[in-house]
């Protein structure tokens, strides 16, 4: 056997183990996983050096144009490779520039802009923010590969002016769930869940305060809001027999509550992110650019956290990348809520997850690789290494150390970072998207143009 490239002194990581070989890769795919023993020629050989190779990341929550254009984002989507992302999952039509009509006029316009610019592959999750999207869910399942749609359930009053879309009430919530029901196992409803009606109530008499700090926009929006929202939407989906997936859990009585209804039998995942595992609102962040919705809580909160992705009732980690900027974040009470993280993903996780203790490599994985492949429809030509699998890898080095600065990262559009001056333990060192080495000692190795929009939609 002759490859294209080989990997050797590798330990391969998957969800189910380490092993100590190579990966023989032809092509765009995984031809073989070798043991030390019947390694093959190759064209090219990478010595891993007994360093870690996991399968790339696939972060499940990324955002797509909301407060700057696409053409804008695809640069700081495509700095995702330096921190081992191979496959973004990115919502399109949220946000300023959502698109309450049909997405047949967009669509290719967005799959246009990231293919012409990307290095890394994409998915598409569609925003639920109109009568016409829920309409249109067969079709752009079919027509284009989309499957899963975030529902705002803060999406009322104010904010529904501010995101531009139709109020996401309950009977809102019953349509769009009965639509996405029709796909099947393939559908996913994902909700932000929080409950904007008593925010409503308690944010003024915070904002009159005049406090600009992180605990006061905790205060204005309560952690068991989310925990209301999250008992609300199982109900629906449980009434429509709709999939359903929480984005950016971050509160223990949230975690509670789906894991009965898990046990219940009800398909419901839930996701969390590494802002809300290892930041709260002690953390030493100017509030303004700390705002993210739903805001950080407590220690307490950070620890429960990391003890339900351990015991495996959190399944999925992403980085929520929303870009924002200084300049958009003077002021707590008006500045846009959002922070940058796709590079950071996976350090984070393997500084303050596995380094410390907190969870195992193959942890590690599942949460970022495996499972989110598995859950929204592309495994396994993505989130793990196996035969026949596509060549998506990252090498990582445990021992280097790295101190994280908005001058460090490699953002346009992004000009700061939650984890300024933080220290870090572990770090991709190279990344490489369906066999191709898109970044290699801390370089971008690829031009833009490699990466690929996936569908996730069959009639077969």
């Amino acid at each position: 056997m002759l490859a294209d490239i080989l990997i050797r002194n590798a330990k391969i990581v998957t969800s189910e183990g380490i092993t100590y070989g190579g990966i023989a890769i032809n092509g765009e795919k995984v031809a073989a996983l070798c043991d030390t023993t019947s390694l093959p020629e190759a064209g090219r050989t990478i010595d891993a050096m007994g360093k870690y190779v996991l399968p790339g990341v696939v972060d499940p929550h990324v955002h797509y144009g909301v407060y700057h254009s696409c053409e804008e984002e695809v640069h700081d989507l495509s700095c995702a490779a330096y921190g081992g992302t191979t496959t973004a999952c990115c919502f399109v039509g949220l946000g300023a520039t959502a698109e309450k009509g049909s997405y047949q006029g967009v669509f290719e316009k967005w799959k246009t802009i990231w293919e012409q610019n990307s290095v890394i592959d994409a998915i598409f999750h569609g925003g639920m923010c109109s009568e016409m999207n829920i309409g249109e869910v067969v079709t752009n399942a079919k027509r284009y590969g989309i499957t899963s749609y975030k529902f705002l359930m803060t999406c009322k009053g104010e904010e529904a002016k501010i995101v531009g879309g139709d109020p996401v009430d309950d009977g809102f919530l019953w349509a769009g769930f009965k639509s996405i029901a029709n796909l099947g196992n393939k559908g996913l409803a994902m909700c932000h869940a929080e409950n904007i009606d008593i925010i409503y109530r308690i944010l003024p008499g915070v904002r009159n305060t005049g406090r600009q700090d992180l605990e006061a926009w905790a205060e204005a929006r309560p952690g068991w809001v989310e925990t209301l929202d999250v008992i609300r939407a199982i109900s629906i989906a449980k009434a429509t027999g709709c999939p359903l997936y929480f984005v950016h859990i971050h509160y223990p009585d949230s975690v509670d509550a789906i894991s009965k209804a898990q046990a219940e039998g009800v398909n419901v995942i839930m996701e969390t992110c590494p802002q809300y595992l290892v930041l709260n609102s002690s953390s030493k962040i100017p509030g303004p650019l700390g705002k993210i919705n739903p805001p950080l809580r407590d220690e307490v909160s950070n620890a429960k956290l990391w003890e339900a992705v351990r015991q495996g009732m959190i399944l999925c980690v992403g980085s929520d990348h929303c870009s924002t900027t200084k300049d958009m974040a003077k002021d707590l009470w008006t500045a846009p809520p959002g922070s940058p993280g796709v590079e950071t993903l996976l350090p984070i996780m393997l500084s303050e997850g596995v380094n410390k203790g907190r969870i195992t490599l193959q942890k590690l994985v599942e949460v970022l690789c495996t499972n989110n492949a598995k859950i929204f429809g592309i495994y396994p030509q993505k989130g793990t290494l196996q035969v026949g699998s596509d060549a998506d890898l990252v090498i990582v080095d445990l021992e280097k150390k790295w101190k994280l600065t908005a001058a460090s990262q490699h953002y346009k559009v992004s000009d700061y970072t939650p984890y300024e001056d933080w220290d870090v333990k572990g770090w991709p060192i190279l990344t490489m998207v369906r066999g191709h080495v898109v970044m290699e000692n801390g370089k971008i190795a690829a031009q833009p143009g490699w990466g690929r929009y996936i569908p996730r939609f069959s009639n077969k």
